[in-house]
């Protein structure tokens, strides 16, 4: 049997915004990421694990590869900065730290709608014109 080498851990304090808004993306990336193991624990219940993992700001993701720690996701600064931050802005970031996989573009990318840059497109030009 072959085993993956690949989690995900989710660390935070689970009463804080932050870690609600994390956790809501990661529930639906764990969905779609079956290759991966994704793991949440608190920080304040685990302080051993938070420690080993070296972790300083809540939240922070710890992406592991082979029994090692390759990567971290810390706090909302690699996300743009707020906590309004996509699901498919956090699946990318995933993705470059090779933790999970997919092909081409993220899936969620094709579920959205393309209109918005058309309409703001040709409401400039008319704005302009008149």
């Amino acid at each position: 049997m072959v085993f993956n080498n690949l989690y995900l851990i989710h660390v935070a304090q689970d009463t804080t915004l932050e870690f609600l808004v994390v956790d809501k993306h990661l529930s639906i990336l764990a969905k779609q990421h079956i290759e991966t193991r994704f793991i949440k624990i608190q920080a304040e219940k685990s302080p051993f694990l938070a420690e080993k993992l070296k972790i300083v700001v809540l939240p922070t993701i710890a992406l592991i590869k082979n029994a090692k720690v390759d990567d971290y996701v810390v706090g909302f600064n690699e996300l743009g900065g707020t906590d309004e931050f996509s699901t498919e802005e956090l699946e990318e970031r995933l993705a470059r730290a090779q933790v999970i996989y997919f092909e081409g573009e993220s899936s969620f990318k094709a579920s959205k709608p393309q209109t918005r840059n058309v309409r703001h497109g040709s409401n400039s030009h008319d704005s302009d014109s008149e």
